[in-house]
């Protein structure tokens, strides 16, 4: 799975995901200041899933068909985002779930998937 990571996301996350072999791009280090559509843009062209705090990306979900994975987490400390993160992705490997047009919501007791 490709990932684009929003630049709300920590840069310890995306070196975490990078350190265990997913092809992750940051908007952080590319990007930096885009706006929510223009990383839309990136994520649809080269068919990555957006991981992201900000919740605009349920709206862009549903009007672009945009790949997400929005974090609803009581901190944004990035061990614990790890955490939750690395468990849905894995839970996605282990059942050949493909992300491609889906939006997820993680939370600690959760994961809503829709799509």
């Amino acid at each position: 799975m490709k990932l684009l990571i929003d630049e709300n996301i920590s840069p310890i996350v995306t070196e975490h995901l990078r350190s265990l072999g997913y092809d992750v791009k940051s908007i952080r280090e590319c990007c930096k200041g885009y706006d929510d559509e223009k990383v839309v843009e990136i994520a649809l062209h080269e068919e990555r899933t957006i991981i992201t705090y900000d919740l605009d990306f349920g709206d862009l979900y549903r009007n672009f068909g945009v790949s997400s994975i929005i974090l609803r987490l009581r901190t944004r400390n990035p061990a614990i985002a790890v955490k939750y993160l690395v468990s849905y992705l894995l839970i996605m490997k282990e059942h050949q779930i493909d992300m491609k047009g889906k939006l997820a919501v993680v939370t600690e007791g959760k994961i809503r998937t829709i799509g």
